[in-house]
C-alpha cells in the first residue's frame, strides 16, 4: 500500500468515527433535552405532555406496582400517582448510552418522589431509574420506563 493511500484511508476512516461521535453526541443531547422536558412535565402534573415522552407499545415497570403496558394504560398509571397527596417528583439522567446504530439508547438516573404519608407528614423517597429510548419516526420515544425506591 503507497503511503498516500494509506493516509487517504486513515483520513476516510477518522471522518466516519468523527461523524459517528458527532451524532452520538446528537442522539445524547436530544436524549437529555428530553428527560428534562419530562420531568418538568411530571413536576407540573401535565397528564398529556408526561405521556407523551412513551413511544408505541411501551411499558413501565414501576415499583409496588404490576407492569403497565400501552398509552392508555400508562396514561392510567400517571393520573392515578398524580393524585397521591403531595404527589412531586424530579428525576436526572446520570448515564446516557446511544448504540452505535443510533436507534436505540438508554439512560440510568436518579429521582426524588414527595408525598404525604397516611397521616399527611410529607415524605421523600430517593430512587433509581432506567429508561430504554428507541427511535421512532425520528424522535427519541421511551420504550421500557423502570423505576424503584432506595427504601
Amino acid at each position: 500500500m503507497k503511503i498516500p493511500t494509506l493516509l487517504f484511508t486513515v483520513v476516510v476512516l477518522g471522518s466516519i468515527l468523527i461523524a459517528q461521535n458527532s451524532k452520538q453526541g446528537k442522539d445524547e443531547s436530544a436524549i437529555r433535552n428530553a428527560d428534562a422536558g419530562w420531568s418538568h412535565a411530571l413536576e407540573a402534573k401535565d397528564l398529556d405532555r408526561a405521556t407523551s415522552f412513551y413511544g408505541n407499545g411501551a411499558s413501565v415497570y414501576p415499583f409496588n406496582a404490576p407492569l403497565t403496558t400501552g398509552r392508555d394504560n400508562i396514561r392510567q398509571l400517571w393520573s392515578h400517582l398524580f393524585e397521591s397527596p403531595g404527589f412531586h417528583l424530579q428525576f436526572a439522567p446520570t448515564k446516557i448510552e446511544v448504540a452505535k446504530g443510533g436507534d436505540m439508547a438508554y439512560d440510568t438516573g436518579t429521582f426524588e418522589l414527595k408525598t404525604n404519608g397516611s397521616d399527611g407528614t410529607p415524605t421523600t423517597t430517593p430512587g433509581k431509574y432506567v429508561v430504554v429510548w428507541k427511535k421512532q419516526n425520528g424522535q427519541w420515544k421511551a420504550v421500557a420506563d423502570i423505576f424503584n425506591t432506595d427504601k
